[in-house]
């Protein structure tokens, strides 16, 4: 059987030569670029004056959508000229943008601009709801708009290789307002630049920042017109420039252009590092993975002294004694996916022991992967499809892949015959009549009677190619033909694998308890719950089973009882102790967690285990930094905030490996919803942990948790208790301490010395913060992580060069 498409390739070919002129794709097209001013008038251009690149309208790029000009109060705000005016979408879940011509196989930049302006009139609060809607390219997630400033140009930029001989850009309604564009910019770049870009994946812009320049850089300096930022961050950083000339080393695969590297940022000092943070998008969908990052850091150097210097990715240690080449162009990129459980990220370049300069560098770019999870139609079908499209000037949009258009409808007209409903795409306008209903256009002129003829060829071609859409559709995507909605089906444990692992919450009798304590025979601990057993489960496993005190009240020990079974059977992070299960026999209440050999915090600070063995400084503040990440998760990583509500050394437990988990959630309480901004409830907690701002109010935040663990910082640092009798508060002891500005007279002295200065201080800062007397100035646990991180390189630094 011959293949349909070669068959309608053929026919192609024959009836193109009937019509008596080719249809001609509208492009712009200025040494391989496409770039379009959305909302344009149709059949304008004009010469950028900044960049020397012809723009142009986008009409013969998308036939949907409305032209708007920004409000006249808004003129001279925006950032480019394409922000004059846009184009938007009111009508029709998802709208796309057909960028052609592109070559299958080569790589572009891909640019999209958004610049509100108050061009409805309306003067939406966008600070108090913003406009927010979804970027696709093709059939895969780019980026989510949140406008929450009429002033503001937000970008969205990409590095695609493409799949077909055209890039498709959509925009998503997810129903928070009216998506709309300003621009849109296509630059084909050398194949061989951004190796991490392959045909099954992207990488989109986070960040890209000259950290010297001036003023923004780009086309011609940049011959790929990237967009390369002022960096503003760092005021105790220098920024030093040359005029000679940098060379590149052969197979350089970024080639940053010679006025960024001309410019970089330097610390005053070698003790001083250089660092910069980001964090994750929080209001990506719940359905596009957490993003992986991929980093390059760019750097030469000017001076022809000994300079060298580590660089460290959330406290890690990721490439060590790097020495800048004098004038030629050097970088280091990721070759692994980075990723953060909390979505912040941290890197620092801290100079070695060895170096006479301080760290340098000239810009960095930040790109998250964009995840090709999506099975598009075959190539061959698709450019057939779409050339036929093009020759014969359908207007009604494909709006991207047409065997993909998922829950959105196509644009193209709905027939019915004999009780079966399908799509045509048709290329007529209501003026020319609509084939379903068999009305016929009134012939005006000579044009109506070459249509006459040429008609009857196109709806024969029209009709084999909507019967080729659904074969070739169900043939590839079965679920998803032409707006059906997916059939639902049973996720396999496969489909499952890398969503987080939820405590099966299973429950256990009092029986099975029994014969996995060996009736109760080794007390391994005591809380306010009641005493803690080991045990050990039928395979091996160690547990510690938490047994409800018979001389607790029963009311307060079930509400303890259902807060920490609700807790833990709903979140699960690598540093919250693992709830295995659980018994709810009212007269025996217990909870069975994973076994946590080496104690708590408390135990090797202050307690028996502190007197065999000092823990180190850099174990402590790696042991305070793991708790934070468990804590940063419950306020931000849950659907809805968990407060631990009893934060303290002895609720940091320490597994085998010395892996810090939270514990004991028996307080916990969650809040009610998004909107929420503190829980009203009766002041609980440990004395000289508690949040003395909710002491006072019954006001519970988040913020009480940082309170709490900013005492336990102040623990490791000095070694002591928060209350000590016939003397003041941890906090103020330390205050008084830090005035003197010796830091010896706080440490605590069984460290002997063996610490970094710098990191012991920084930690101090931050747990100063963190027990601010106001609530609102004190930081998230997120940048608390990240200051830790930054402490513990320090500390990890000196190590190595010792």
């Amino acid at each position: 059987m011959a293949d349909p498409l070669y068959c309608l390739r053929r026919h192609f070919q024959v009836v193109r030569y009937l019509i008596s002129e080719p249809a001609v794709w509208i492009l712009s097209v200025d040494e391989g670029f496409i770039s379009i001013d959305c909302g344009l008038s149709s059949g304008t251009s004009y010469l950028d004056e900044k960049t020397g690149l012809n723009y142009t309208s986008d009409y013969g790029y998308i036939y949907t959508g409305k032209d708007h000009n920004i409000s006249a109060e808004y003129n001279g705000q925006e950032l480019f000229k394409t922000g004059l005016n846009l184009r938007s979408f009111p009508t029709g879940g998802r709208n796309c943008y057909t960028l052609s011509p592109a070559t299958t196989g080569h790589k572009y930049l891909v640019r999209a601009t958004f610049m509100h302006g108050n061009y409805d009139g309306k003067e939406h609060d966008l600070a108090r709801s913003p406009l927010t809607f979804d970027v696709y390219m093709g059939l895969h997630f780019w980026d989510r708009i949140s406008v929450n400033n009429t002033a503001k140009t937000y970008i969205a930029e990409v590095i695609v290789v493409a799949e077909v001989n055209w890039i498709s850009v959509c925009l998503m309604d997810i129903g928070n307002g009216t998506p709309f564009i300003s621009s849109l910019e296509m630059r084909q770049m050398k194949s061989s630049l951004y190796p991490v870009v392959m045909a099954n994946q992207s990488i989109a812009l986070q960040e890209r920042y000259g950290m010297g320049v001036s003023s923004l850089l780009r086309y011609p300096d940049d011959p790929y017109d990237r967009l390369w930022w002022p960096w503003q961050g760092g005021s105790r950083l220098l920024n030093i420039s040359i005029n000679e000339t940098i060379k590149r080393y052969p197979g350089d695969k970024i080639e940053v252009p010679t006025g960024v590297l001309q410019t970089a940022v330097t610390s005053s000092a070698t003790s001083i590092p250089l660092n910069f943070s980001w964090t994750a998008p929080t209001s990506w969908p719940a359905t596009v993975a957490v993003p992986a990052y991929y980093l390059n850091l760019h750097y030469t150097d000017f001076q022809q002294k000994l300079r060298e210097f580590n660089i460290y990715y959330n406290g890690f240690l990721w490439e060590g004694n790097i020495k800048p080449a004098h004038l030629i162009a050097d970088y280091r990129s990721a070759t692994v996916q980075f990723t953060s459980d909390n979505g912040f990220y941290n890197v620092c370049l801290i100079a070695t022991k060895a170096s006479v300069l301080p760290p340098i560098l000239s810009a960095y770019e930040i790109y998250y992967l964009v995840q090709h999870d999506s099975t598009m139609t075959s190539s061959e079908d698709v450019d057939a499809m779409m050339t036929i499209k093009s020759e014969y000037q359908v207007k009604k949009n494909w709006m991207g892949d047409p065997c993909v258009p998922e829950t959105y409808a196509w644009t193209g007209l709905t027939c019915q015959s004999d009780g079966i409903i399908s799509r045509v795409i048709s290329m007529y306008e209501t003026t020319n009549g609509d084939p379903c209903n068999g009305k016929s256009p009134k012939k005006k002129n000579m044009v109506g009677l070459v249509l006459a003829i040429v008609i009857p060829v196109l709806m024969v071609v029209l009709l084999v190619l909507t019967s080729l859409v659904i074969y070739f559709c169900r043939k590839q995507a079965p679920v998803r033909l032409l707006g059906c909605v997916d059939v639902p089906h049973i996720k396999s444990k496969e489909d499952c694998k890398d969503h987080i692992n939820i405590s099966d919450g299973r429950e256990f009798t009092y029986k099975e308890l029994m014969e996995i304590t060996n009736n109760f025979s080794v007390c391994i601990g005591e809380g306010g719950f009641g005493p803690v057993f080991h045990g050990r489960l039928k395979d091996g496993t160690e547990v510690a089973v938490k047994i409800h005190s018979p001389t607790s009240e029963i009311e307060k020990g079930m509400t303890e009882f259902l807060a920490e079974v609700e807790s833990l059977t709903t979140v699960h992070h690598r540093h919250l102790v693992f709830l295995v299960g659980y018994c709810t026999n009212k007269n025996h209440l217990a909870l069975i967690y994973e076994y946590m050999p080496n104690g708590s915090l408390y135990d090797h600070i202050r307690g028996k285990k502190a007197v065999i063995q000092t823990l180190r400084w850099c174990d402590r503040v790696r042991i305070t930094l793991e708790a934070a990440q468990g804590l940063d998760y419950l306020h931000t990583g849950c659907v809805l905030p968990i407060i631990h509500r009893d934060l303290k050394s002895h609720n940091i437990l320490l597994g085998h490996d010395m892996v810090a988990k939270i514990s004991d959630f028996g307080l916990s309480k969650s809040y009610f919803n998004v909107a929420q901004s503190h829980i009203s409830v009766t002041a609980a907690g440990t004395i000289g942990y508690i949040d003395p701002e909710y002491c006072l109010s019954g006001r519970l935040t988040t913020s009480s948790d940082v309170f709490s663990f900013g005492v336990v910082l102040l623990e490791i640092v000095t070694g002591e208790p928060p209350i000590v009798p016939t003397t003041v508060h941890i906090l103020q002891r330390v205050k008084e301490k830090v005035s003197t500005g010796n830091i010896e007279t706080i440490v605590d002295p069984r460290l002997d010395g063996d610490y970094d200065v710098s990191s012991i201080w920084k930690v101090v800062d931050i747990a100063l913060l963190c027990t601010k007397e106001a609530s609102d100035e004190r930081p998230t646990m997120s940048m608390v992580v990240a200051q830790l991180k930054d402490a513990l390189a320090l500390e990890e630094a000196r190590n190595i060069n010792q």
